[in-house]
């Protein structure tokens, strides 16, 4: 099973030993059987334990399966943070953003993020905790758009925290369609339009401009 990235201290304090064994299997059986088929029997499988450490170690299948999306959000925060918040323009963000997408799609994250957003739906108390595993990309985003806004037209007229929500609920939206559709084609024709786009739309941000007459 895969295990690069480096993960955030408050995550790694929370996973390490069995219990980062026990998590990597929980988000290998998500990759593989989706949500529904997540059960101790088949995450055990997949790592190769007795399913009563899953009990021990988290007391459930909905806490370890949460465990498992923090795990997803660490890694892929501690991988696109720092070129996040060195782009400076839309541009820059757009072509990341396409970036971020083939990665999360590389390594299975894209399906981990859609099973969970979806469970969250129909699972009540689950769907809070997915929402608050996803906030520090709201809050990342929405610095970001702070930062670009600055001195424009837009800045008193666009509430970034709102733009931001919306963005990382598009960003979700595109890929679990896509995923029902089972065409990722859709999804990665509306990033590049997105990249195409970007251009046209920096023109009219103040600090877009005075890059360029640099």
């Amino acid at each position: 099973m895969e295990s690069t990235t480096p993960i955030d201290r408050r995550t790694q304090e929370q996973l390490s030993g069995t219990k980062l064994r026990i998590a990597e299997a929980a988000l290998e059986t998500l990759k593989t059987k989706g949500f529904a088929a997540a059960s101790a029997r088949e995450i055990a499988a997949a790592g190769a334990f007795n399913q009563a450490l899953i009990f021990y170690h988290f007391g459930s299948i909905e806490k370890l399966l949460l465990a498992a999306l923090e795990l997803v959000s660490a890694r892929r925060m501690g991988a696109y943070r720092g070129m996040f918040e060195q782009t400076q323009s839309l541009p820059e963000l757009a072509s990341l953003a396409r970036e971020i997408y083939a990665d999360d799609l590389k390594n299975g994250y894209v399906t981990v993020l859609g099973e969970m957003v979806a469970a969250g739906v129909s699972h009540a108390g689950l769907g809070a905790e997915v929402v608050a595993c996803l906030q520090p990309w709201v809050d990342m985003v929405e610095r970001k758009l702070r930062e670009l806004l600055a001195g424009s037209l837009f800045e008193s007229m666009v509430p970034p925290r709102d733009v931001a929500f919306a963005v990382i609920a598009l960003y979700l939206g595109i890929d679990m369609l896509s995923h029902l559709e089972g065409n990722r084609a859709r999804a990665e024709s509306l990033l590049d339009l997105g990249v195409r786009l970007s251009p046209l739309v920096g023109a009219l941000l103040p600090s877009q401009r005075a890059k360029r007459s640099r």
